[in-house]
């Protein structure tokens, strides 16, 4: 996409985010083969600086061994400076393992949403 597109959209994430009163959590996308790309670090920094606490869906889990998810889980939320209580779920959209767990995720913010009106 061209640089004029990419500021259009995200002018338009940026208004969504700052001004819609339905949203209650912010989810962000990040490749748990890498360390958070300055975008990662940027958006992460974004979304807490404007009241915001992210919860980190780690992608692309199939595309590493078991015993190598400790030790990405454990860069990324050191590169992205993240405290113990920010959620962070492994998932893979191939295997569909993870999927589980931030379905319940979101169940419980629900239900928390719905106890709290």
């Amino acid at each position: 996409a061209s640089p004029a597109v990419k500021a259009k959209w995200g002018k338009m994430i940026e208004k969504y985010l700052r001004q819609s009163a339905n949203l209650k959590q912010v989810f962000l996308l990040v490749d748990i083969r890498h360390d958070p790309s300055e975008n990662d670090k940027m958006m992460y920094n974004w979304i807490v600086d404007n009241g915001f606490r992210p919860v980190i869906i780690a992608t692309k889990l199939d595309k590493l061994k078991r015993s190598q998810v400790p030790k990405h889980l454990k860069e990324i939320r050191t590169e992205l400076q993240m405290d113990k209580e920010t959620p962070i779920f492994p998932f893979s959209a191939l295997s569909k393992q993870g999927r589980d767990e931030i379905w319940d995720f979101i169940e419980k913010i629900v239900l928390e949403k719905e106890e709290t009106e």
